[in-house]
């Protein structure tokens, strides 16, 4: 176990507010039960006081003097990103220590911590207690139906805070920033198991995005798929497949409703899969995987993917799941992750639990509740159902 420490210790991404190259990593999960409740007791207290909202074309710097800071500042202390030691003599004036509070607002909702009141601060503002005090409620019930029995090591995506977190002992031991569904094309929450790894993985695309995305570019320029490492195969007459040039076909006889063809993208710099995929039990085509747009993991707001859940840094988690779970030697997994071989398979002696979870609302390492947007929508239409 020393050895993995040491090595993912290495490699492993910064958690937030922890410097890159800090060696203080492994911090601890909380009792999110416990938190989540002390938590709903807060905002149903909350709910008992004015809060107050803000002109959406509110700006607010610090040191600038406004009628609104009053109201700043009540919400403030409410929600406890405040200390009720603020005293200031101008109760108009937008002070260093209300800025700081702003800052611990805007981090707890994953904004940008600038400490300028502007127009996302203001929403995230505006948003009343009773529907935190909901999301609050949601997530702890949500909590509670996915983690019951459940073992460590495990790893967890949280589809609206856009991580992947793999705990163990009590703590963060890995943490990745992810990419999940469009709202339209939404992850799957799911509880179970990851139990294969795929090296140099071929990307079968599923007939609904070749049939809907790619068909109309054949139609223009059949060439595409040769520019994107893209091989052509339609159904054989003794079963299976058969490739074929995509020349070959009169694209404008095609609809999308008559596309009997299959599109497999094979290894190479254009993948949408990248080096490695992660696969776990599932009912619908979903899984972890690599990417070649890496750029994205800087976004705040990464709902990109027809589903699957993109990883930054993928080889930091195949490197704990082969060291821990695969019962390879180090020679042989040095071996499996620097081969350019196509499609290795390597199946786990002893897959993870993989926990899928939809969390609006729930306490960070630091015991500190987060909240994040309901990109799905899902807060609006489950009713609330309380563990008891």
């Amino acid at each position: 176990m020393a050895r993995l420490l040491f090595l993912i210790s290495l490699l492993l991404y910064a958690l937030p507010g922890i410097a890159a190259d800090s060696t203080e990593v492994w911090l601890l999960v909380p009792d999110q039960k416990q938190q989540l409740r002390q938590a709903i007791a807060q905002y149903e207290e909350i709910g008992n006081h004015t809060w107050h909202t803000f002109p959406n074309n509110l700006l607010l710097r610090p040191g600038d003097s406004s009628r609104h800071t009053s109201g700043l500042r009540a919400n403030l202390l409410l929600t406890g990103d405040l200390a009720s030691t603020d005293t200031a003599e101008n109760a108009t004036h937008y002070t260093r220590q209300l800025a700081t509070a702003v800052v611990r607002f805007q981090a707890r909702h994953a904004l940008k911590a600038d400490s300028i009141v502007g127009p996302r601060t203001v929403a995230a503002l505006n948003v009343p207690p009773l529907q935190r005090l909901r999301q609050l409620q949601n997530s702890l019930y949500r909590w509670e139906a996915f983690s019951r029995d459940l073992p460590q090591p495990y790893l967890i995506v949280n589809i609206p805070d856009y991580t992947l977190r793999l705990i163990d002992q009590d703590s963060v031991q890995l943490y990745l920033r992810t990419i999940v569904g469009k709202p339209k094309l939404p992850t799957i929450v799911n509880h179970t198991k990851l139990h294969t790894i795929v090296f140099n993985p071929f990307w079968y695309i599923p007939n609904s995005i070749a049939s809907k995305e790619i068909l109309p570019i054949l139609k223009r320029n059949p060439g595409y798929l040769a520019s994107r490492d893209m091989e052509l195969f339609r159904p054989a007459a003794l079963g299976g497949w058969q490739k074929i040039s995509p020349w070959s076909v009169d694209w404008s006889m095609v609809s999308t409703s008559s596309f009997n063809y299959r599109i497999v993208q094979v290894t190479g710099a254009h993948n949408e899969l990248g080096h490695m995929k992660f696969l776990f039990d599932t009912r619908v085509s979903q899984y972890l995987h690599d990417t070649k747009d890496r750029h994205l993991f800087s976004l705040e707001k990464r709902a990109f993917s027809h589903g699957c859940i993109r990883l930054q840094n993928p080889d930091h988690l195949a490197l704990y799941l082969l060291q821990e779970r695969s019962g390879l030697s180090d020679q042989r997994i040095e071996k499996v992750m620097a081969s350019d071989k196509d499609e290795q398979f390597i199946r786990l002696k002893k897959p993870v639990p993989l926990i899928i979870v939809y969390m609006t609302a729930w306490a960070d390492e630091s015991s500190v509740i987060q909240f994040r947007e309901d990109i799905y929508g899902y807060d609006e239409q489950e009713e609330v159902k309380l563990g008891q």
